[in-house]
């Protein structure tokens, strides 16, 4: 069974929700792109720059721009997917 552990984490990847992926990324200090079902995409630049429930059962997330007052607030659920930035 050599693809197995592939096969398990990629599993486990793909069971994951939008919000624990949230809470992985913010917390793992890298950059990262929150994709919205709009077509729009956010820039993370760190784990400061987004905010939600650290239970990762909330139905907003607060995204923090470059500009002093640039905050987005966005449900959840209009979030289709999240991306690592290379």
């Amino acid at each position: 069974m050599p693809g197995h552990l592939w096969e398990h984490a990629h599993n486990w990847y793909a069971n994951m929700t939008i919000a624990e992926r949230l809470l992985q990324l913010k917390h793992s200090g890298q950059p990262f792109v929150v994709h919205l079902s709009d077509g729009r995409a956010l820039k993370i630049r760190a784990g400061d720059y987004i905010s939600l429930n650290p239970s990762g059962k909330g139905t907003n997330v607060t995204v923090y721009g470059g500009g002093e007052d640039e905050e987005h607030f966005i449900p959840i659920f209009s979030i289709s997917s999240v991306s690592v930035e290379s």
